[in-house]
């Protein structure tokens, strides 16, 4: 059995880690998630393929084949370096993904590009305070009045909101059918009249999650992906493209390299960490 990657994709290597030593200098630290020099290297890493590969073109990514190792083989080569990597989140690895198998093509054309860039942020309108592990009980309320949706009700735990500029979420709309029949899925501008964000504060002063109050929120009724009450159908969607990012192979080798390059600069009565046989011995048990 040849295990090689064979010419082709070792080419495809040296192009990548031409590309990384080129821009080994881009430093992104302390820029906001939405800021220019943010954005414009989104865009960069898009042009040249590093990320949103396989999104079409008209949709704002490369729009090149599904190939799982040239994606293994960026993945790689940036892990390695301390160049800035591609910005996730929830709008880019679980709404994207969702809207390009079950949007409109209005919501793809107005919401994938601007969120590959960086350009909005996302949040998710999920749990609510009696409707956690039981999501499908939730009774976060949407009418149609003409043609707009009016949204009363509350979620929590919802990171990211103080940021979001647009939220994916799940209100009851089907009042008297089945709870899991009985859902929509919309997608809510974050600034629209009537939306209060109190963050939770954490035991560290910190605060990563909130809640998001609803108060005849009013928003298009073309806002919704999907059919009306077949949120349920669309959420899973979404669920199935995070549960891909919570194991995320590239988050752990960019953290493991983090971690050795700690170690090698970090000392302990003049020891490099990593040149301590205790902390190497962990290290290896690590790998």
């Amino acid at each position: 059995m040849d295990l090689e990657y064979g010419p082709e994709y070792n080419e495809f290597r040296e192009e990548v880690r031409s590309f990384v030593k080129d821009n080994e200098g881009v430093n992104l630290i302390g820029e906001s998630l939405r800021s220019t020099a943010r954005v414009e290297w989104q865009q960069t890493l898009i042009d040249n393929g590093y990320f949103a590969r396989s999104t079409p073109k008209e949709y704002g990514g490369f729009g090149g084949d599904i190939d799982i190792l040239k994606t293994r083989i960026i993945a790689e080569e940036f892990a390695k370096s301390s160049i800035p990597k591609p910005l996730g989140g929830q709008g880019i690895q679980m709404l994207v993904p969702t809207l390009l198998e079950l949007g409109t093509e209005e919501q793809k054309q107005a919401y994938v590009k601007p969120t590959l860039r960086g350009e909005i942020i996302w949040c998710q309108g999920y749990s609510e305070p009696n409707s956690g592990s039981d999501l499908a009980s939730l009774q976060t309320k949407g009418e149609l009045d003409g043609d707009e949706w009016v949204i009363n009700g509350q979620k929590i735990w919802t990171s990211t909101a103080k940021f979001a500029q647009m939220c994916f979420c799940l209100v009851r709309t089907e009042p008297d059918a089945p709870k899991h029949q009985g859902i929509s899925y919309l997608l809510i501008p974050m600034d629209t009249p009537g939306i209060e964000i109190r963050p939770i504060k954490q035991m560290t002063g910190d605060a990563d999650f909130n809640e998001v109050f609803f108060t005849d929120v009013r928003i298009p009724a073309a806002n919704i992906v999907g059919k009306r009450g077949e949120g349920w159908k669309v959420a899973n969607a979404t669920l199935t493209h995070e549960r891909g990012s919570l194991a995320d192979p590239d988050v752990m080798q960019n953290r493991l390299y983090a971690l050795i390059d700690l170690m090698k600069s970090e000392t302990i009565d003049g020891e490099r960490v990593i040149d301590k046989p205790v902390f190497r011995d962990r290290l290896l048990r690590v790998q």
